[in-house]
């Protein structure tokens, strides 16, 4: 059981948060599809458990049908993180030029971006979380998952220093944080729940986006966090923080962060899809071969970013990363994780209904093993 679980590793980024609050907006993307400010840069960028493909995969296989278009376009999940390492290693290592691709990354700048510019066509590939995405095809976006990026969920609860929790009964009484994520809160009641705690004996704040400063200093007893980010960085500072995995207390595991495509694009373009698929996988398991290069060839892009501390980040979420393993390619999906997210989502009241999530998945783009 994973109750507690403390790594030696280290930032997560305040913009997780809001990234994933997009599902709140989710609702209006049909009547919002006009243009946005978002930034666009040049390209010029089942189970792991952490065993690696010994090989890095050529991008293409060999004989692959050229794609039918070659510049493409990805929306991002939000502003530069330590998940997005795999992207720009594949377009620093040519890896989309090698498939015949000029791929553009295009910065969302509101909430709703990423399901907007791909329902609507305006990018051709997104990054994209598996709850949102479930509820953006619920409410009628035309979304396909055509590849796991992150194919496990390591988010849960950590308590501050010095408060020892290791089962949610310990949280009774104290003031615990947790930001207006839908799927988040949604966890943290499964959580209780799981152990027959009653909400109401629990403080429940919206921290904002500002997550690990507040845990250290104790304005919170607890806080949700991501394993491979917040953890870390809390982690790199010397705090030793017990931490409860939400996945060990009622949340399914579920693939965190997917490549997704519109529906008819990938209908009208397989071998493009196929090609973009296989190139940004090519990146990822060069990446985990090689973190620290890929960490120095993201720090080089984004100079903002510390190189240690994304290092450790990027180590600490190589384990759930969709590398190839168990005889799957890289970017395997497990459609019956899918089913049971699904199934969780409309027992939280994620989801009015069941979605299918067979028809919003596919792992038809991937190399073949």
């Amino acid at each position: 059981m994973r109750s507690i679980r403390i790594r030696k590793s280290s930032s997560r980024r305040a913009a997780w948060c809001a990234a994933s609050l997009l599902a709140f907006a989710l609702v209006l993307f049909a009547s919002a599809c006009g243009g946005t400010g978002s930034t666009t840069t040049s390209g010029a960028p089942v189970s792991t458990e952490g065993a690696l493909s010994t090989a890095v995969p050529t991008s293409t296989t060999a004989g692959a049908a050229p794609p039918e278009v070659s510049k493409v376009d990805l929306i991002m999940d939000w502003v530069p993180w330590v998940l997005d390492i795999p992207i720009d290693v594949a377009q620093e290592k040519g890896m989309y030029k090698d498939a015949g691709l000029e791929v553009t990354q295009t910065l969302p700048a509101g909430a709703t971006d990423v399901v907007k510019f791909v329902s609507t066509g305006k990018s051709q590939f997104g990054l994209y979380y598996a709850p949102d995405m479930l509820m953006g095809v619920a409410e009628g976006a035309s979304l396909v998952s055509v590849a796991g990026l992150m194919s496990h969920a390591p988010v849960g609860i950590a308590a501050a220093p010095g408060v020892e929790i290791t089962s949610p009964k310990q949280l009774v009484g104290k003031v615990v944080g947790v930001p207006m994520i839908p799927s988040t809160r949604a966890s943290y009641d499964s959580m209780l729940k799981a152990d027959g705690v009653d909400p109401k004996t629990v403080k429940l704040v919206d921290p904002g986006f500002d997550l690990v400063a507040p845990l250290l200093k104790g304005t919170y007893q607890a806080m949700a966090f991501t394993e491979f980010g917040e953890l870390v960085e809390a982690q790199a500072t010397g705090a030793k923080l017990s931490y409860l995995d939400f996945r060990d207390w009622g949340t399914p595991d579920f693939a965190f962060l997917n490549i997704i495509a519109n529906g008819d694009f990938i209908q009208k373009n397989p071998n493009t899809v196929r090609a973009f698929v296989q190139a940004t996988l090519a990146g990822l398991s060069y990446a985990a071969q090689n973190p620290e290069e890929a960490v120095d060839i993201y720090v080089a892009r984004h100079p903002e970013l510390k190189k240690d501390l994304l290092l450790a980040q990027w180590r600490a979420a190589l384990p759930s990363m969709a590398t190839a393993a168990a005889g799957k390619p890289a970017g395997w999906q497990d459609v019956q994780a899918w089913e049971a997210l699904d199934a969780w989502m409309v027992q939280t009241g994620l989801l009015a209904k069941p979605v299918d999530p067979a028809a919003a998945v596919s792992n038809d783009y991937l190399a073949e093993r």
